[in-house]
């Protein structure tokens, strides 16, 4: 029972799963809320392709965002009125409601546009016909919000109906292929694979015929069955539990083990026990906590009664069971299946000696299954080695949304079968395997040739180590030894996925014209500006005179309406480039006032680009990026000095001749190059995403012409500007590794220094994702980012002044305590 307490009653175990369990729960919210809780705001505002814009060139459809909170509050209350309706009857008068919303957006239009001369007759006509209508728009009551939230709620609902109502074709459809394939000679015969299939698939769906399906809240099922994250993170958690059946090897404790009476099968049956529990509270907490949130967010009322096949996921389902029974049977699976996933891992861990040789072996058979299972073509003659695949077990989930059978000598065995009729051989073997390899394994036994591979390899690479010297030792540390290799390969991975830009839409029409005149007239400002906004108004100003005159031509006979209607179109397209036009001359009139006040000509710049990188609305890219960096550094230096605290090489190190300066130097220096190559990867696309996105010619142009930074204090180039950025972003992020150094220096343990090096991000994330204005003063992201503390309403030049020279007295005073420390070590230790 002892080996229970060792395990059960590990910190490091508890805290790490402590903080999967976390991670798990926020990135399960935070893919909801990406997701837009499962609604569609691209659902189209209106059916009417003629009226998709009004006269003053507003879209008012795919491009006008909606917010998803308000639409999935919509939605839901559309559910419960719903519900308890039959499905047709329901989809009937949700069909109604939509072209009825269609109605409102033509309304919505023609009230906007009620001035404008081709839409006075069709408003006199709407307003006596809708008068309640145009009133409620008028007064405000409605808004454009409020039926685009509408409609989104609509296509939600009507989708999921018009999936329930076509069921019974999907299967009338199964049937029908079969005879329809097996009437083409190449199917046709049933002795072979392909005929069979057919049949076999027929026969399955067979099953599901005059299934009544109904109408529920299939958000939380939808989202529990659609998060791979959950996955992984339950595959780590069983890594790290196996790992601790290692300690004995390293810390010289297997002889003994091995010796005691009875002592090794009584340990093997204890760890397959604890392997099984850990199993099964891992498999609950973790998809619990993802089903539980999902009831919180898309609510509760998910129908555990319904059949199975009433959520769409589970459509391609061929098993007759309700979604709590579903459920009950996935919960079982899940349990079954990580259990098995465990023994397997342990399995592979405990047949090397050499502990460091673990995890390369593990690292190289996941990586293997990975491969296997991500590239292996399904029709491929070694197919089955993609589903009897330890990531088929991993990714549970894909068996239950997919329907495929594999060849298995001829024969279609379904993928779900086989997998659940492989648990349990496949489980007891794997015990057996497991007791067996604990009881005749001997500590001292003939080294395997993976050893004797590994002895070679070292002794190779330790004539290597020789020549490397202070400082490639401590980066060889950092990468090999203290496992940052892992770290880094992952920061560059995420880097990689990281966005630095917000797509720019220009929701009207006169807003893409400002932009093309912009871009145009891009330059410094001079007379030659005035000449073309003044060539423009002359154009619009002719196309009015004309309609005019085309007006009384149509009044006396002259023209008949076809004319008079092509006068009437060019005169709107002279509207919209009038407003386009006003929005550039009430830009130009501000930077000639600007270009006074701070005597230096500033140009007439497309904004929109800079806005996109650096503006306010890139703010979520600029923190993700800035949080990403910081983890990584966190990660890779938060060991630098624990690591020999841990070891014990710190005091050795600081009675060296010259040791203490050295040694300190070399890990200072360390820190350093690995900050510069993160804030590189990192700034580095940045910068090259600015390159594509902004014309570089506009890099000269005073950093005043944007508008975001007309406050800017220093007369320079937009590029001097960006490059004063960059540098201050780089030593934000030095003065953050020094302070991550001062805390490693200060842990004995490597888990504590990791724990306090993630803890100093913790006020970063309650202000960026919970929004706990005063950790704003505490958030390292905000001086990294610096932008924040740039843009208007957030912050000033002085602001980001006080800040980085805050950061740099906490780094610098870091570095001080640090070198007070080595030096007065060895006194204090006495």
């Amino acid at each position: 029972m002892r080996e229970y307490l060792r395990i059960f009653t590990n910190r490091r175990l508890w805290m790490g799963f402590g903080i999967i369990l976390v991670f798990n729960m926020f990135f399960f919210w935070q893919a909801q809320k990406d997701g837009n809780y499962g609604m569609n705001l691209s659902a189209n505002f209106s059916d009417s392709a003629d009226l998709s814009f009004g006269l003053n060139g507003e879209i008012i459809d795919q491009t006008m965002d909606a917010d998803p909170v308000r639409c999935h509050r919509i939605y839901r209350n559309l559910l419960r009125k719903y519900q308890s309706m039959d499905t047709l009857t329901a989809q009937t008068e949700l069909e109604q409601m939509k072209q009825e919303l269609g109605l409102l957006t033509e309304i919505y239009i023609i009230v906007q546009n009620q001035d404008q001369y081709y839409y006075e007759d069709q408003y006199e006509k709407y307003r006596l016909k809708y008068a309640p209508y145009i009133k409620k728009f008028q007064q405000g009551i409605w808004t454009r919000e409020d039926v685009k939230s509408l409609t989104v709620a609509v296509d939600a609902l009507l989708a999921q109906l018009s999936y329930l109502n076509g069921y019974e074709e999907y299967l009338d459809g199964i049937r029908e292929n079969k005879d329809r394939l097996l009437a083409f000679s190449v199917f046709n015969d049933t002795d072979g694979f392909s005929g069979r299939n057919i049949i076999r698939t027929a026969g399955d769906f067979e099953k599901l015929a005059g299934i009544s399906l109904s109408l529920g809240a299939d958000g939380a099922v939808n989202a529990f069955l659609d998060f791979p994250l959950t996955d992984y993170l339950l595959l780590l958690t069983l890594i790290m539990v196996c790992l601790s059946f290692l300690e004995e090897r390293e810390k010289g404790l297997w002889c003994i083990v091995h010796a005691a009476p009875s002592g090794r099968i009584r340990l093997a049956a204890l760890r397959t026990g604890i392997l099984f529990c850990v199993s099964a509270g891992a498999s609950i907490l973790l998809y619990g906590s993802d089903l539980y949130m999902g009831l919180v967010i898309y609510g509760g009322g998910i129908g555990l009664g319904r059949a199975a096949q009433s959520v769409e996921l589970l459509g391609k389902l061929p098993q007759v069971c309700t979604v709590g029974g579903f459920l009950a049977q996935y919960f079982m699976m899940r349990i079954v299946s990580a259990f098995v996933l465990a023994m397997l891992l342990w399995l592979l861990l405990s047949a090397v000696h050499d502990v460091k040789l673990t995890i390369a072996v593990l690292a190289f058979f996941l990586s293997v299954e990975y491969v296997l299972y991500r590239f292996l073509p399904v029709q491929n003659l070694f197919g089955i080695l993609k589903y009897f695949n330890i990531f088929t077990y991993i990714h549970l989930s894909d068996l239950y949304t997919n329907y495929l059978n594999a060849d298995l000598f001829g024969y279609p065995a379904g993928i779900r079968r086989i997998s659940q009729a492989a648990l349990l051989p496949l489980g007891l073997a794997c015990v057996v395997w497991c007791a067996v390899l604990s009881c005749i394994q001997k500590p001292a036994g003939g080294k395997s040739g993976l050893v004797r591979l590994a002895w070679l390899w070292n002794s190779v690479k330790d004539r290597m180590l020789r020549r490397l010297g202070l400082f490639g030792m401590e980066f060889y540390k950092l990468l090999f030894l203290q496992r940052g290799i892992v770290t880094a390969a992952l920061f560059v991975y995420a880097a990689l996925g990281l966005t630095f830009a917000v797509p720019v839409q220009d929701s009207t029409m006169p807003m893409v014209l400002t932009r093309e005149y912009l871009m145009q007239w891009e330059g410094e400002l001079n007379e030659e500006t005035q000449k073309q906004i003044a060539s423009v108004q002359k154009e619009i100003d002719m196309a009015a005179d004309d309609l005019k005159r085309a007006q009384r031509q149509y009044d006396s006979g002259e023209i008949d309406y076809t004319q008079l209607d092509g006068c009437i179109r060019e005169n709107e397209a002279a509207g919209i480039k009038q407003q386009a036009l006003q929005r550039v001359q009430s830009r130009v009139n501000e930077l000639h006032i600007l270009s006074a006040e701070k005597g230096e000509k500033l140009w007439l710049l497309d904004e929109s680009a800079y806005e996109s990188i650096y503006g306010e609305a890139a703010g979520e890219q600029r923190q993700r990026a800035a949080l990403v960096g910081l983890l990584a550094v966190i990660l890779l230096l938060a060991g630098c000095f624990a690591y020999e605290t841990k070891s014990g090489m710190n005091r050795v190190a600081r009675t060296a001749v010259n040791g203490r300066g050295k040694w300190v130097l070399a890990k200072l220096s360390t820190a350093l190059l690995v900050t510069t190559a993160v804030w590189g990867l990192i700034y580095g696309r940045e910068v090259y995403t600015m390159i594509n996105t902004c014309r570089t010619g506009t890099l000269r142009a005073p950093v005043q012409s944007l508008a975001m930074l007309t406050d800017f204090p220093v007369p320079c180039s937009i590029g001097t500007f960006l490059m004063l950025l960059y540098g201050y972003r780089w030593l934000m992020l030095v003065c953050s590794a020094f302070l991550v150094l001062c805390l490693s220096f200060r842990m004995k343990r490597m888990e504590s220094a990791y724990l306090a090096g993630v803890g100093v991000l913790l006020p970063s994330l309650l202000y960026h994702y919970i929004g706990i204005v005063p950790f704003r003063f505490l958030s390292l992201s905000v001086p990294v980012t610096a932008m924040d503390l740039l843009l208007p309403g957030n912050g000033s030049v002085w602001g980001a002044c006080a800040a980085g020279g805050l950061m740099m007295v906490v780094g610098i005073g870091s570095l001080c305590l640090i070198r007070k420390t080595v030096s007065c070590g060895n006194r204090s230790e006495k």
